[in-house]
Order: C-alpha cells, then structure tokens, then sequence
C-alpha cells in the first residue's frame, strides 16, 4: 500500500497553540500545515478525532461516539469569520499561552459559545448554508440522528448512563424514541449543527493539507465505550446482559507499560453477530474514516485476530482470557466491499507474532518502534532498524511513548550500551534525539513518522500519554482540581518552537533520506 519513501510528524489537533487553551481548526493548524510543507513532509498524523469525556481524562481513545466529532477543536476565531459569533464573544474564552491545555476550563469556556454559534447558525443561516446543513445531516444520519437523540437524553434527563434511562428507552422502543424526538427538537438540533461546524472546519482543513500535497493519517480506537449511542443503538453486536451492562470488558494483559495490565472496561465485541450482519457496522465506520484520512491507523489492531477478555466483575486485567475474533473473514469483507484499504495496524505488544502472517497476506504496513529496538534482543529485534521491512512505518515513539530524550534519560544500562554500540559513538541527552531520528529516517521502511516532540528534541515534560497512569485533575465530583491543565493528553507546543531552523534541518534530513 505505502507507494513511495516518504515521512511526516504526529501532532495531535489538541497540542497545536490556540489563544482559547486548547488547540483547534483554526490558524494555527494552517500553520502547521505549511510549516510540513516547508520541511519536505508527506503527511501528518493526528488521534481519534471524536468528543472526549472528562470522566475518561478526556482521553481520545475513550470517547462517547465512533463517529462524532470533537466540537472542542471547533476554532472560534473561524466562528467569528462565519459571523455566528463576534470578536468580542470569544475573548470570554481566551486563556494564556500555556504547554499544557486545562481542559476543565476550556471546556466550561467554550461549549456556551458554541451552543451561541448553533443558535445563530439556525436563526440566520442563508438557503445554501441550509442546504449544505440538511445534505450532511442526510449523508451522516446512520449515525448522527442516534447521537444527537443521545446526548440531547443526556442532557435532559441528567442521567449520564443510558442504562439508567427508563425501560423504554433502554430497549429503544420505537414510540418512546419518537416522542423524545419530538419533545427534544431544538436541543437535537443544536446538536447536529454543531457537527455540521466541525465536518465544515475539518473538510476545509483537509482540503488545505491536499493542495499542500499533505496527507492526513487518522486513527481508530478498536473499541467504544460503553455509554455511547453506538452501543446503544446496536446492544446485539455487544456483549450485553439484559439490561444493557457489558458481561465481558476489554483490556491488555500485563506487559511492558503495565504490571497490573490495562482494565479499559470498553464492551467487547459479539463478533458471531457482527459476522452475521456482514460487518455493516464496521464498514459504515471505516467508509467514515476514507471520507476523512487517506491513511487510518487501526489501533489494536491485534484485537481483529484475538483480544483480552475480561469478566465485567474482576476489577482488574490480571484476570482474563485470549478469544479469537474472526480476522480472516473480516478483512475479507472489507477488501470485498472497498476493494483499497488504506490502514495502518498497530501491531505492537508481546502478542504482535499472531497478527503478521494476516498483515503479510493483506499487505497491510504495521508499526516499528526504535524506543523497543535496544533491548537485549537487539540482535533480532523487528524495531532495530536493521530488521525493518519495506512495508511498514517506522516510529522513534509514539503517542503512548516517552519523549525520546526522556526514553534515554530513564533507559537502562544495557539499552545504553547498546544504543552506543550501534551508532558507534555515545550519545549525549542533548544529541541522542537527534541521531533515532535518523535513524529511522534512513530506515527501509516506507513511511516514518516522527513525533513532534521528538523533532523539536524536546524532554520528558513534553510526553503526550502515560498508558496505565490516570490523568491528574479528574475529579469524581466533574470539577476541576489545581492539576487540571497537566498529565495526559494535556501537551501542546508553543508558536515560537516551530521556526525555520527546525523545518531546514528536517527537510535536509528528509531529502538525504530520499523521503521527499
């Protein structure tokens, strides 16, 4: 699938600066664009674009829709341009310049505007912006109409948990839905339009990166939370008793992030039922994807093939067991359906052996990381650069990784001596950055993909996520706590790190590599 040498830089929409706290679709991601452009890059990878939930961290691989976007990074500014909100509105919601976003706060700041902006979209919007409004509402209803019913519940009930909603509800009868789809018109409404704002933002955006020749990679959490219209509006493709509680939850086994394994508590799939019904809902979600990426990224990809099911009572991973899911028949029906699948699978873990003979037969690229390469299997190791293959994507770390220079600052003395020995000098904290990066960007692979961080050669105070580690300032109570603008998924940079200097040398590293 990977055609051609080429790289890019893995930045969330988040981490970009924004004068509102948190990053968004507005002028700095036009930046960023141009600024890969300025460095010889090819595409630019981002998370799970869909809504967070601050009871999971705001992590973005827990989030209440596979399908919705995060109305959070809808930029202001653009909203002001539109005409639905004034300049002087959004300095209500502007915060100080600051690498680490409090997401509490940007929050509370700036869903009243938003829901301000919906208002005025619905009382001013000309034909052709109704037009434009009702086409996506058309295209996007197999999932829209479910979420916006949903969250407008939500809302209005006060109850968070939809299996706490009355019986009715619950078992989505078809007179109690339309009676709530009547008696919460403007609330729905208000809803989609602000979808409608995001798929705006977003497609404009996409459409910049295009006439940049830059490629935007998405990414695909194999799992959805519980409390979602997703499994709501389809309780028979889970494992569900019968009052809507998962009996099996999704997690990883203990491993190298995680002595006590990683409890997600997401639903696991009826995979039986999805291969009744043809995996219609998978394909409606990857058709979604290729409306929005050239490339996705499928995380967990090792759970097509077999997952870690945990019983819903044990209250952590330790306690669990490996089922098979139906790989085979899965990807044949995609190929069937798509004929191209453009993915990546992220194939890491001690289980990633049992994915590469289905990833060789698909052709499709997995991940290598130069972070795992240095261990004492450094000798047969498939994340030692000299033990890449051609298809696939090589990383310095990813988003779940420390910095690169926080990865040496903790390593051990036996990844050091490795490490020295196979660049042949010793690195220094200040240059060990400097020499992964190219080390991946001289790699066989076809595509390389360097964290922003890592290109900047920026510390461990700059790491993205922490997997196992709970998010400092999420409070039981939803309130926010004097670490709330810290811990994971809080990192952005500031305007002034990403200069010229920075986009020179990374496009002189790229044309040596021959990625451009």
């Amino acid at each position: 699938m990977l055609q051609q040498r080429s790289s890019g830089l893995l930045l969330h929409i988040t981490s970009l600066p924004s004068p509102h706290g948190l990053g968004d679709l507005g002028t700095e991601a036009y930046r960023f664009v141009d600024f890969l452009s300025a460095a010889g890059q090819t595409y630019w990878q981002i998370l799970p674009t869909t809504p967070v939930d601050p009871g999971a961290g705001f992590s973005p691989y827990s989030s209440p829709s596979a399908f919705a976007g995060n109305v959070l990074v809808i930029s202001l500014d653009k909203l002001v341009e539109d005409g639905l909100l004034t300049a002087k509105e959004v300095q209500s919601a502007e915060l100080p310049l600051s690498n680490r976003a409090n997401l509490w706060l940007v929050s509370e700041r700036k869903m009243p505007l938003l829901r301000r902006a919906a208002d005025v979209f619905r009382r001013t919007a000309n034909n052709t912006q109704l037009v434009d409004y009702e086409l996506f509402c058309q295209q996007e209803a197999h999932w829209l109409n479910d979420y916006a019913l949903f969250t407008a519940l939500q809302h209005d009930t006060g109850e968070y948990w939809w299996v706490r909603w009355t019986p009715e509800l619950v078992r989505r009868e078809p007179e109690a839905l339309a009676h709530e789809l009547d008696r919460l018109r403007d609330p729905i409404e208000e809803i989609k339009v602000l979808q409608f704002l995001f798929f705006r933002q977003w497609n404009a955006l996409r459409d910049y990166c295009f006439a940049h020749r830059i490629h935007i990679i998405g990414d695909i959490p194999i799992y959805v939370q519980h409390n979602s219209p997703d499994v709501w509006a389809f309780q028979d493709l889970f494992k569900l008793d019968d009052e809507g509680m998962p009996t099996f939850v999704a997690g990883a086994p203990p491993d190298m992030f995680s002595e006590e394994g990683q409890r997600w508590g997401n639903p696991v799939y009826d995979w039986p039922k999805h291969e009744e019904s043809g995996f219609q809902w998978w394909i409606r979600r990857l058709r979604h994807q290729m409306k929005l990426y050239s490339l996705t990224r499928l995380d967990h990809f090792l759970g097509f093939a077999v997952y870690w099911e945990i019983p819903a009572s044990e209250p952590s991973a330790r306690i669990g067991e490996w089922i098979k899911a139906p790989i085979d028949a899965f990807m044949d029906t995609m190929y069937r359906q798509f004929g191209h699948l453009p993915v990546i699978a992220e194939d890491l873990g001690e289980r990633a052996p049992d994915v590469q003979p289905h990833l060789r037969h698909f052709q499709i690229p997995g991940m290598r990381v130069l972070q795992f390469g240095f261990g004492a299997d450094v000798a047969t190791s498939t994340h030692a650069p000299h033990n890449h293959v051609i298809n696939t994507v090589a990383y310095t770390g990813t988003h779940d990784n420390p910095t690169t220079s926080g990865w040496w600052a903790n390593a051990t003395p036996e990844v050091r001596a490795n490490v020295k020995a196979y660049l042949g000098i010793r690195p220094t904290a200040e240059t060990v950055t400097v020499h992964l990066n190219r080390l991946a960007m001289l790699s066989v692979a076809r595509l390389v993909i360097l964290p922003l961080q890592d290109a900047l050669n920026l510390d461990e105070s700059h790491r993205m996520n922490t997997p196992g580690v709970a998010s400092p300032g999420v409070a039981s109570s939803g309130e926010a706590t004097p670490d709330s603008g810290s811990g994971n998924w809080s990192w952005r940079y500031t305007p002034d790190q990403l200069t010229d200097h920075v986009a020179e040398q990374l496009l002189r590293l790229t044309q040596m590599a021959g990625r451009i």
